[in-house]
């Protein structure tokens, strides 16, 4: 039996979205890849606003209406037609202004997706999606405050019990 051939390039044919001019590109998949140019270019009306747009627009095409109506709505990109997506985690462009409690998800902005997913389909749950929050009390560990530290004193260790 012959395996089917896997895509191993997204392709973007017409792209039109903001300033690009009906352009035709080619990335490959499973490769590091910079996209780079003068400003006004167009670089994050390909990378963000055609190609990611597109790729979560597909990933939610395939979830329930509850958690799709959640996530972030993106108009169709301007184009004739686009190849090979798979799901793409976007990191923005904006400084990142983390705190302690900071995570991954939180820095790609999935954190309330992902909530949202376990809250409704984790096993065993733990109700509802604040309680994922380390932010929000609800979810907070009540002995680290969602630090994932505790700071113990250990007062046999600071006072002499001859002194007492």
């Amino acid at each position: 039996m012959r395996k089917s051939a896997q895509i191993q390039d997204i392709t973007v044919t017409g792209a039109r979205t903001n300033n690009l001019a009906n352009i035709d590109v080619r990335i490959p998949k499973h490769r590091f890849t910079v996209v780079t140019g003068v400003s006004g270019s167009g670089k994050s009306s390909l990378v963000f606003d055609t190609i990611a747009a597109e790729a979560e627009r597909a990933a939610a095409a395939g979830c329930p209406s509850f958690v799709r109506n959640r996530l972030p709505q993106h108009p169709p990109a301007d184009i004739d037609r686009i190849e090979g997506l798979t799901f793409a985690t976007v990191i923005d462009q904006r400084r990142f202004s983390g705190n302690a409690r900071s995570t991954v998800a939180t820095a790609v902005d999935v954190a309330g997706a992902l909530r949202i997913l376990f809250s409704r389909f984790g096993s065993p749950s733990a109700g509802f999606s604040p309680e994922y929050n380390p932010n929000d009390p609800a979810g907070m560990c009540p002995s680290c405050e969602g630090l994932g530290e505790q700071r113990i004193i250990d007062e046999d260790a600071l006072i002499d019990p001859a002194w007492t």
